[in-house]
């Protein structure tokens, strides 16, 4: 058990990608299904760290992962941040939120947490990104 071999290249390169954040842990269990919590935790834990997508979320409920309860919510928190790295990055990530909310689709989370880890350590300015995800929102 453990054994290197076992975990899957993409849950690797996620490690790889937004390593630099010391938690949550990214461990092979939380990466493969990750819990709405943990992506939360991640999200705000790469802002704390490296300045991306300051200011994205201004409202109390989104910035505390404990307000964040029904489905529509946790919705509109992901494809926030999603937005934010797709025009930070000029890309399109190929993901479906609902069924991140979910759980499933694990690996397309992922491939959202390595884009997440690339936008916020390339030194892009993400202001101009979080400003367009606010005025589309608004």
């Amino acid at each position: 058990m453990g054994d290197e071999a076992e975990v899957p290249e993409w849950v690797q390169r996620t490690q790889a990608a937004i390593g630099f954040i010391k938690r949550p842990k990214l461990t092979p269990a939380l990466l493969q299904k990750p819990p709405f919590r943990f992506l939360h935790d991640v999200v705000s834990e790469v802002t704390k760290e490296t300045g991306f997508a300051a200011g994205l979320y201004t409202d109390e409920a989104e910035v505390n992962s404990a307000k964040i309860k029904d489905k529509d919510s946790k919705i509109a928190y992901l494809t926030k941040i999603i937005k934010c790295v797709e025009f930070a990055l000029n890309t399109t990530i190929n993901i479906r939120v609902g069924k991140v909310v979910a759980g499933l689709e694990a690996e397309n989370t992922n491939i959202l947490l390595q884009a997440l880890g690339e936008a916020a350590t390339s030194g892009v300015d993400s202001n101009a990104a979080v400003q367009r995800v606010l005025e589309e929102s608004a």
